[in-house]
């Protein structure tokens, strides 16, 4: 699905979670998930990217240093970690604060922080229109994220608006009830949340997914 994406939405930088095949090239760095096959992935057009591993979450989250017209970029493709035979992993929400803080670690200095994929739990605050509530838990990895300086694009593109659901599948079972999982999403620097346009893309060429892609459009002054 992602060469359609990376077409159809004329993306620079494609994120990618349980993907299985990416081009061999210096545009792209994939890692595999231990005991799996498939792993997540920055893929770009704008050139060379030197990867940032992160210890300990291989295949779960995959970083680079992207040059970009906005300047360099320390780019993350993250999956929340499930628990395996081999290891077991804390809740969702204090596995994705972890990792922020791994990530904040690992970056220069002064370098802008990108990341995107699927975190694993609510990303945002529930509207007062919806029957679901943000949790406790959920509250305190958001304000991880805010601490860490960043917001998510549809939340910033789209302010006091219901999440839509991203994973489309659901767990709820009764008649003419879903869900509405928005656990998708990309993140970038507070500083750029008034220049974000954001969409989820429900469009059924990419239901070879059971998550509904998530874009941002950066419109930034080159450096």
């Amino acid at each position: 699905m992602w060469p359609r994406l990376q077409a159809d939405l004329h993306a620079d930088i494609v994120l990618l979670q349980e993907a299985t095949a990416v081009p061999e090239d210096d545009g792209a760095v994939w890692s595999k998930v231990p005991e799996g096959r498939w792993g997540s992935a920055v893929i770009t057009t704008l050139g060379p990217t030197q990867p940032i591993p992160i210890q300990g979450y291989e295949g779960w989250v995959v970083g680079a240093e992207v040059e970009s017209k906005f300047g360099p970029l320390a780019v993350f493709s993250v999956h929340a970690p499930s628990s395996t035979k081999a290891r077991q992993r804390q809740p969702y929400t204090d596995e994705v604060v972890t990792i922020l803080g791994l990530i904040r670690e690992a970056v220069r200095p002064g370098i802008p922080l990108v990341i995107g994929g699927d975190l694993n739990f609510t990303l945002g605050e529930r509207h007062a229109s919806e029957a679901m509530k943000t949790t406790a838990a959920d509250r305190r990895a958001l304000a991880a994220i805010r601490d860490a300086g960043l917001v998510s694009c549809w939340a910033a593109a789209h302010p006091d608006e219901p999440l839509p659901q991203t994973l489309r599948w659901s767990s709820d079972k009764a008649p003419g009830k879903t869900t509405p999982y928005h656990c998708d999403g990309i993140l970038v620097p507070k500083e750029w949340a008034e220049s974000v346009q954001c969409e989820i893309h429900d469009e059924e060429r990419y239901a070879i997914s059971d998550h509904n892609p998530v874009s941002a459009t950066l419109n930034l002054p080159a450096c």
